[in-house]
Parts: structure tokens; sequence; C-alpha cells
């Protein structure tokens, strides 16, 4: 019964990812370099960032389609506020604030207006694209700053300082979930929603706080993919959200029962990047591995279902 319980507790994406790493070791040489890896988790971390948000509405048991379209828009936004001459810390604040913005209008018509968060958030992400097409005239805006750098390539105990603030929102992330009551609220309202509610617990108001919480999580995502690519780009954000909610149900957070937290997502996220980069390196062509992506995605969450069904026999 012990080991059931354990085996309960680790994520797919974990299995995955470990079986990935050892093809990868032997078909790629240097895969499992110092750089490689220092590399796999910088370009992870804008989506560790993103997929953090995401696990407060998959817990709801919603999607937030428009994160993709913020970290665009955001992205976008940063540059050129920056070109106009706002300093670093007023823009970084503004940008933030947008993006907090646009969480609060997707929390309050999905909470007001009592509509599902899978379309709310298909029709605003397309509002949000086009506020990052307008804002670039649909080109790349570039900026280039020393803080970009330091952000992106300087490192810190061997990871670089981008992958640090990743893994400190994951941390903060983690702490709301499970030692705030507004977490506990958050994974109550996606499995019982009745009782929280004869408990007095509001589902609006802690709604609408989650998906401001998934909007501030994007735009930090977008800053740090800004410091990566040193521009802006309407399209930077394509996909992301897809990839955030992949990673957040490979990480264990079950989007029927509003179970599971942060604790997983941090293994989808890393599977995700694992497999990008190892399609690279061991010369797959870009126009299979969307293919080959979704493909182990499927069969991580079709293994997870097996292994969930197998320990309640």
């Amino acid at each position: 019964m012990r080991d059931k319980i354990k085996l309960k507790k680790i994520p797919p994406a974990l299995y995955m990812m470990l079986l990935l790493m050892l093809v990868y070791g032997v078909l790629a040489n240097n895969y499992f370099s110092a750089d490689n890896m220092t590399n796999i988790c910088s370009q992870a971390a804008p989506l560790l960032v993103i997929a953090c948000g995401q696990t407060l509405i998959v817990l709801l048991q919603g999607t937030d389609l428009s994160l993709g379209s913020i970290v665009s828009a955001v992205s976008v936004l940063w540059i050129v506020l920056l070109n106009e001459g706002i300093p670093m810390w007023a823009s970084i604040i503004a940008v933030l604030a947008v993006s907090a913005f646009f969480g609060l209008i997707n929390g309050v018509i999905v909470a007001k207006g009592l509509l599902p968060a899978f379309i709310v958030t298909l029709g605003t992400q397309n509002i949000f694209k086009s506020i990052a097409l307008l804002l670039s005239d649909s080109q790349t805006v570039y900026y280039s700053h020393w803080i970009f750098r330091t952000i992106a390539k300087e490192k810190f105990l061997g990871l670089t300082y981008s992958v640090w603030i990743a893994l400190l929102c994951f941390a903060f992330t983690w702490i709301v979930l499970r030692k705030t009551a507004f977490g506990m609220k958050i994974t109550g309202l996606g499995g019982n929603p009745e009782a929280l509610t004869l408990a007095g617990a509001s589902i609006s108001r802690n709604t609408i706080c989650a998906f401001i919480f998934a909007g501030v999580m994007a735009g930090i995502g977008g800053l740090l993919l800004c410091c990566r690519i040193e521009s802006g780009n309407p399209n930077s954000g394509n996909g992301l959200e897809f990839n955030a909610i992949a990673a957040v149900l490979l990480g264990g957070t079950s989007m029927r029962e509003g179970r599971g937290g942060a604790g997983g997502t941090i293994f989808g996220v890393l599977l995700i990047q694992v497999l990008k980069s190892g399609l690279t390196q061991v010369g797959i062509s870009s126009i299979y591995q969307n293919a080959i992506i979704g493909t182990v995605v499927l069969a991580a969450i079709i293994f997870d279902a097996f292994i969930k069904k197998h320990q309640e026999t």
C-alpha cells in the first residue's frame, strides 16, 4: 500500500523525462555536458513561469488560452516603453501591471459571466495578440541593454539568473498553493466548489485572483523571453499556452478533479524542453517535432491514467 502511495505522487513527466534523457544520451554526443544541461534549463525558464500561472487555472478545472498572447503583448510593450526612454524599473512595473489587468479581464468575464474559461480566453487570446501586433506594427522591435544579457547569460551557482527567477516564481507558487488560505481554496474550488461555497468561500473572488496571478506570471515569462532574444516579437508567445497546459497535466494536476499542484509542473516543463532540445540535437526536422511532442505528451498522459487505474484496483 505504501509503495502505491509513493508511486502515485510521482508525476508521469518524470518517467518520460528520464527515459528521454537516456535515449538522447546514447544518440547525441555530449548530451549530458554541463553547458547543455544549463541551456535546457535556461530555455525552459519562461515556460516554467507561465506554467505556474496555468496550474492555478487548471486546478479550477479550466484553461487559460490567452497566456501566450499576453506574453507576446507584454514583451512588445516592454521594448516599446524602453525605446521611448522609460526607465527600466518603471517599464517593468508597467508591464506587470498590464499583465495583471489582462488577467483581471479574463477573471471578471469568467467569474461574473459564469462562462467557461476556455471560451473566454479563446476570445481574449485574439484581442491580446492584436494589441501585440498594433504596438509593434507587426514587426519585431529591438532593444539592447546589459540587464538583458546579465539575466539571460550570466550564471550564479551554475545556472543563469533567468533560471533562478523562474525557480523563485515556482517556489512562490508552491507556497501560495500549499501554505495559504487562497491556495487551499483554489484547490478546493476545483475539487468540491459546493462545499467551499457552503463554508463561505467566494468562488468569484478567488477565480478572479487566480486569473490575475496567471496574468502576472505570463508577464514575468514575457520579460524573461525578451531578455533571452533581446527583442519583442508579436509572435514570440505563440503556442506557449498549449505547452503550459501540457506541462501542468503531465505534472500530475487533474483538470477534472482539481487535484495536483505546482510540484509536478516543473517536471512537465522539463519534459517538454528536454524533448524539444533533444529532437534538435539528434537532427530531427522541425516539420516532425510537433507531431513527436504531441505523441509523447499523449503517451505520458495515457501512462498516468494506467498507473492510477492500477493503483485503484
